[in-house]
């Protein structure tokens, strides 16, 4: 059995005459953590939207353990899946915002059983053991009956990752998810992604914060201009960029 997870082969998008994606090719493997880097609008938050099928791509395939989602191949045309097959592709993968996107009115362990309940099938006391064993998993296991708002940003946020995860995806995807947190809650949100790519989980991280990138990821992608640029570990990206647009990004982020 392939240990591939994840196959983008030759993914183009663009936003009508604006092209987006010029093409992005890339693999993760089981336990692979990949963390995408690149300027505002270089491609990164649209490649992830492509893999959670948010977003239509117009040329190219994406697939998870060797399925191909949200298209297929009839009479050597590329055609749409229809609203269901897409919303069954969409649940392989599990996906976290800048935003929270909580329901204000649920509680934190409300938030994480309903799409157990409504999407899994699984009974109310099902999901609520479920919920309870991911909030304690991402260190808020006495904060069950709390409400969003009466939550810290980065305890909102590590609710979101519980939610998302609780679903047992096969590969999570996570879109800046610190970028709409105080400095001092971003820490808390990253030691959850941290832990998580030590046991083992499939990820796919587009990031800014540079120095979790470096500590967390088996492998880094450098995206400019809807292409990847380069590509290689921590050490080779951080340490010794070869092209001039990856020195200047890296010097711009003071890394």
């Amino acid at each position: 059995m392939s240990d591939t997870v994840l196959q983008i082969s030759g993914v183009h998008k663009a936003y009508g005459d604006n092209p987006v994606l010029h093409g992005v090719s890339l693999t993760l493997n089981k336990g692979d953590v990949v963390s995408v880097i690149g300027s505002s609008g270089s491609g990164k938050t649209t490649l992830l939207r492509c893999v959670n099928l948010l977003e239509e791509f117009h040329q190219g395939s994406i697939s998870i353990e060797g399925k191909q989602i949200g298209y297929e191949e009839k009479d050597g045309k590329r055609g749409k899946l229809n609203s269901r097959q897409i919303a069954k592709d969409r649940a392989l993968t599990g996906m976290v915002f800048q935003s929270f996107n909580l329901f204000p009115h649920l509680s934190a362990i409300e938030n994480i059983s309903l799409p157990l309940r409504k999407v899994q099938n699984k009974t109310k006391a099902q999901a609520q053991e479920i919920a309870n064993s991911w909030l304690s998993r991402v260190g808020l296991p006495d904060r069950g009956s709390a409400f969003p708002g009466q939550l810290s940003g980065g305890q909102q946020q590590r609710v979101a990752i519980a939610r998302a995860i609780a679903m047992n995806p096969k590969l999570m995807l996570f879109d800046e998810v610190t970028s709409a947190l105080d400095p001092e809650l971003i820490n808390e949100v990253l030691d959850v992604i941290k832990a998580l790519a030590q046991d083992g989980m499939t990820m796919l991280i587009v990031t800014h914060e540079m120095r979790f990138a470096y500590e967390v990821s088996s492998r880094v992608i450098f995206m400019n201009e809807g292409l990847i640029a380069e590509e290689g570990t921590p050490e080779e990206i951080f340490k010794n960029p070869k092209t001039e647009r990856l020195q200047a990004f890296l010097k711009s982020t003071k890394f």
